[in-house]
């Protein structure tokens, strides 16, 4: 994540003005989000009766695609509360989509009932196979393989070349004709190009399979396929992915958070103000009265308002109390 904020930061230095193109969801989309952002913030601070209440709510009101993520919560949330004849179906339908459950979830995943038992203990095999079925090994393959090629880009060599440029940009002493300056924005270039390169052979990908969502390569390989969309910066105004990250949106298979970060990083590579105000941390101390704008805008693309604390609130004794005020609500 280092490495996508010196980024972001350089690009912000770049001062190119461009207007950023995304487009706004429906009002059943928005609706359905209102409903998910607080049963996922309920779900994350124990209350777990209005959490399943809002989550079953979402579900049965919403037509269209919902990522396995939700279903999964949804379902230690029922198993939680003793809802365990729901909980073996929201399960059934996250293993289904996609949802991959790893060693550190499994032990959540215990049904008491005798019948829901015997269920979960016959149906689990065939609802793995199922998923397993379901996806492109060799495309999954393939993501890892662009991850490990290009991980040099995330060596101290680029990244400092980026936190260099940036600095120096930003300084009127700086001089951008010193053979420093030059070599480190030569590494710059380099990185922005393969991103470019490793994006547009990506795209060529999507056209002939579709979004590489979890249930197509998995929740690792969808997670560097994203991270390669997020850093295409050859796309300044988001006018080439725009479409198929709407779609993929609506499709569930991006997350209100991930389209707000990668619009705003759009905004910022082109010397202009976030929309969104996403991801949140770092701005709460400049943002003062946008908030209502960007609340405004968020909601567009159904994403749940930001809540400022204010600076009267106690500290809270907890080390990791900053990381979970910051840590984003969905993780797709």
């Amino acid at each position: 994540m280092k490495v996508f904020y010196f980024v972001l930061a350089f690009v912000f230095c770049l001062n190119l003005f461009s207007q950023v193109k995304y487009t706004a969801v429906s009002d059943d989309f928005i609706s359905f989000h209102d409903n998910i952002s607080a049963a996922e913030r309920m779900f994350k601070n124990d209350s777990l009766l209005q959490a399943y209440a809002k989550f079953d709510n979402a579900f049965s009101n919403y037509k269209g695609q919902v990522n396995a993520g939700h279903y999964f919560r949804a379902a230690l949330c029922a198993i939680k509360i003793k809802e365990e004849f729901k909980a073996l179906h929201f399960l059934e339908k996250a293993i289904y989509n996609g949802y991959e459950i790893d060693s550190a979830k499994k032990g959540a995943v215990v049904f008491y009932n005798q019948n829901t038992k015997k269920e979960y203990m016959v149906n689990a095999a065939n609802w793995e196979k199922a998923r397993y079925e379901a996806l492109n090994s060799e495309w999954e393959s393939e993501l890892y393989n662009i991850k490990e090629n290009n991980k040099k880009y995330a060596a101290v060599k680029y990244t400092s070349a980026i936190e260099f440029c940036c600095t120096c940009m930003k300084s009127k002493a700086c001089s951008k004709t010193s053979p420093d300056y030059l070599s480190k924005y030569k590494l710059v270039k380099e990185k922005i190009k393969a991103d470019s390169t490793t994006a547009a052979d990506l795209l060529k990908k999507i056209q002939q399979y579709g979004f590489p969502s979890m249930k197509i390569v998995g929740k690792g390989a969808n997670a560097i396929a994203r991270n390669i969309l997020l850093n295409y910066d050859s796309d300044k105004k988001n006018e080439r992915l725009d479409n198929l990250l709407s779609k993929a949106l609506l499709d569930g298979n991006i997350s209100p958070e991930f389209y707000a970060t990668l619009i705003d990083r759009r905004n910022l590579m082109s010397g202009i103000t976030p929309e969104f105000y996403e991801p949140i941390t770092g701005y709460e101390k400049s943002i003062g009265k946008e908030i209502v704008t960007a609340n405004t805008k968020r909601r567009t693309i159904g994403l749940y308002p930001i809540k400022l604390l204010s600076g009267a609130t106690p500290k809270s004794k907890d080390p990791n109390a900053s990381k979970k005020v910051s840590a984003g609500l969905y993780d797709y």
